[in-house]
């Protein structure tokens, strides 16, 4: 007995002829209002954006956070002072890993280039 082999036909894409299409469709979804769900990483993004313009500032002294930020950052005693208690709470968790250490000295380099105003008072 013989096996007959099955062939199959590939055609060839055209891509140039794809990418019309999927513009197309693209048009005609805007013209009915249908969006497309985002990516997880698209919300994710659109999220931070939206939380960094819109997050409330905090005033606290200038001097009086860099000294509690240098001497206790690694308990989060700035974030506290800064009325950040989910943070503070956080750095208070890790304190024994170090890893507020290394957000401390984050915090303090963006904390030391900012002017006061006449107060003594800066905006985090």
């Amino acid at each position: 007995m013989r096996k007959s082999q099955n062939t199959k036909v590939v055609e060839r894409i055209d891509f140039t002829k794809l990418a019309l299409l999927e513009d197309e469709l693209h048009e005609v979804e805007e013209q009915y209002g249908k969006e497309k769900p985002l990516k997880l990483w698209q919300r994710l993004g659109d999220w931070y954006f939206d939380w960094r313009e819109n997050r409330q500032r905090h005033q606290v002294n200038r001097r009086t956070y860099i000294l509690l930020t240098i001497f206790l950052g690694w308990a989060g005693i700035h974030r506290f002072y800064e009325k950040r208690w989910g943070l503070g709470l956080f750095y208070l968790a890790l304190c024994w890993s170090g890893f507020p250490v290394a957000l401390a000295i984050v915090d303090l380099i963006i904390a030391l280039p900012m002017k006061a105003d006449e107060g003594g008072y800066i905006l985090i």
